[in-house]
């Protein structure tokens, strides 16, 4: 607790002292200028404030050596670089579709966010106006949300791992650590988001993702489907490789084992609270025996706990969701049943990896005869596709996957053939003999005549 305290409190120092060089900015141009001593002077103090900072941070650490983060230990590298701006994927697009940027470039919001030059104040216009987690405002299609018009600010503006840190355990409004989560999920790289985010799986605060909606989700589903999809809504996010994709199923996996661990530990909170009690903790994929030290509940989303390992005598912090009691001093009377989270270790993580991946096999085969017979989607949502592809290709599978109404033939009778055949037939006979007498007679006389020579010729012949 004292480190902590230490910690928080060299940063303030740090930050009172950068504003303070801020104070003495060049008072000639805006931006630092190359060649002026009042922007090269105003940079080398802000590059002394940021080095004290770092330094100061550098030996806390060494003191405590161990991060709080993730219960991973902090990296040197991550201590020296607090200050400096993340490295992005792409520094163009920062992992937005073409589409989106140019909506939200374009747009006026974003337009009045470029007069906003410190995080602070893109902080405080994502707490007034940003309302909603979607992409873009309701019932439209072009106009981006505020949060999205924010999120694509701080991207322009370059976050440092201080700043991200501090979107996403902000306490004033939730969609401000969305904004950071989504930073996180579109601009770093895929190695990196994992680290930043598998911190956040098991935070249990509740909040409604859009604006008047009535749905209720926790930030930890939010960060679990930031991390197993590759859409959120109707943008497409970056896609993980494979190596990244099998890391990211070992963390989702034990969260559903692990959430109802930490629901029930919260029912019997005060047994953590005692130091020196005997617990089990999950670590790196096995239960550990361990001791505890102090019960932290700063974040009322995340409590968590520092234990003492058994093996190692380290000390380290570790969500409450996945620490158990040893001596079963948090058991309940129970109905015969019922599973007690608290003193349970439940499945292995390797069993719950293996059975997530089996279903993902499954899906992406047929498995079994219903699965085969299972109704098709129909002729519009299978075919949706071709369809916006113009005018000519639907038609085309109109012609080749239905016949039209009025093409269609039926199929007539037996008795109603027949008498439409006897009908033709007669009416056949009646015409033909009409003919025959009309023009057969003539041609039987006019044989006749040509046969009987001279007698019936009124014809003189000359010479």
């Amino acid at each position: 607790m004292k480190l902590r305290n230490s910690k928080n409190q060299a940063i303030a120092e740090t930050n009172k002292k950068m504003a303070e060089a801020n104070d003495k900015k060049c008072h000639l141009h805006k931006k630092p200028k190359k060649g002026c001593k009042f922007c090269d002077k105003h940079k080398g103090l802000v590059s002394e404030v940021q080095k004290e900072g770092q330094e100061s941070l550098h030996k806390l650490n060494r003191v405590s050596g161990q991060g709080r983060h993730g219960g991973m230990s902090m990296q040197d590298s991550e201590l020296d670089d607090e200050d400096k701006p993340l490295p992005l994927v792409n520094g163009k697009s920062f992992g937005f579709s073409g589409l989106l940027q140019t909506h939200v470039t374009e747009c006026a919001h974003f337009k009045s966010l470029l007069s906003l030059e410190t995080f602070e104040q893109l902080v405080d216009e994502t707490y007034q106006y940003a309302k909603t987690c979607e992409p873009y405002m309701a019932n439209s299609g072009t106009v981006p949300s505020a949060l999205f018009a924010c999120l694509y600010r701080f991207f322009t503006l370059g976050l440092s791992s201080s700043q991200l840190r501090k979107l996403m355990e902000n306490q004033d409004s939730p969609y401000i650590r969305t904004c950071g989560f989504l930073y996180a999920r579109f601009g770093l790289p895929h190695d990196q988001v994992l680290k930043w985010l598998a911190e956040y799986l098991l935070d249990d605060e509740e909040f409604v993702t859009t604006e008047g909606g009535n749905e209720r989700i926790t930030m930890g589903h939010f960060v679990e489907q930031l991390l197993a999809t590759e859409k959120y809504y109707n943008a497409v996010l970056p896609r993980f490789p494979m190596a990244t994709k099998r890391h990211i199923e070992e963390k989702i996996a034990p969260l559903s084992q692990n959430r109802k661990r930490m629901q029930a530990n919260r029912a019997c909170m005060d047994s953590f609270r005692d130091r020196g009690v005997k617990v089990e903790v999950l670590h790196n994929g096995e239960w550990a025996e361990a001791t505890i030290i102090e019960l932290d509940e700063h974040l009322a989303g995340r409590p968590k706990v520092m234990v003492r390992l058994g093996e190692t005598s380290s000390e380290e912090y570790v969500h409450l969701g996945m620490v158990i009691l040893r001596d079963g001093s948090g058991r309940k009377n129970r109905r015969s049943g019922e599973v007690d989270w608290s003193t349970e270790k439940g499945r292995s993580d390797k069993e719950l990896v293996e059975e997530m991946r089996a279903k993902d096999r499954d899906k992406a085969v047929c498995s079994s005869g219903k699965d085969y017979a299972r109704k098709p989607l129909g002729y519009k949502a299978a075919c949706a596709l071709p369809r916006e592809q113009g005018q000519a290709s639907y038609k085309l599978m109109e012609e080749e996957t239905f016949i039209s109404v009025k093409k269609r033939a039926r199929t007539p009778s037996p008795d109603r053939q027949n008498f439409k055949q006897q009908k033709v037939s007669d009416e056949h006979k009646a015409r033909m003999q009409q003919i025959f007498e009309k023009y057969g007679n003539q041609k039987s006389n006019e044989a006749k005549g040509s046969s009987s020579g001279l007698d019936n010729s009124d014809v003189m012949r000359l010479g």
